[in-house]
């Protein structure tokens, strides 16, 4: 049974991850939300932000406005 609160994002493998809005939030300047990704991928990305010394948002962060970048897709 679901919460009609709720919101619920289907996943690359077809299972769900529910949204509970307490746990997102949006700001002038930012946006929390809850990323669902692999379990090796967040080791990877958890690891590298160590090396860097940086937050794992904040090589996220980094991550995307590279990629966006060099896809065309506007400036950060």
């Amino acid at each position: 049974m679901s919460c009609p609160d709720r919101r619920t994002a289907s996943t690359k493998k077809g299972e769900h991850v529910t949204e509970v809005p307490d746990e997102a939030w949006e700001s002038d300047d930012c946006v929390r939300r809850t990323v669902v990704m692999p379990a090796v991928l967040a080791e990877r990305l958890a690891a590298r932000a160590e090396q860097r010394g940086l937050s794992i948002s904040d090589l996220l962060t980094e991550y995307a406005e590279e990629g966006l970048r060099r896809d065309g897709s506007g400036a950060a």
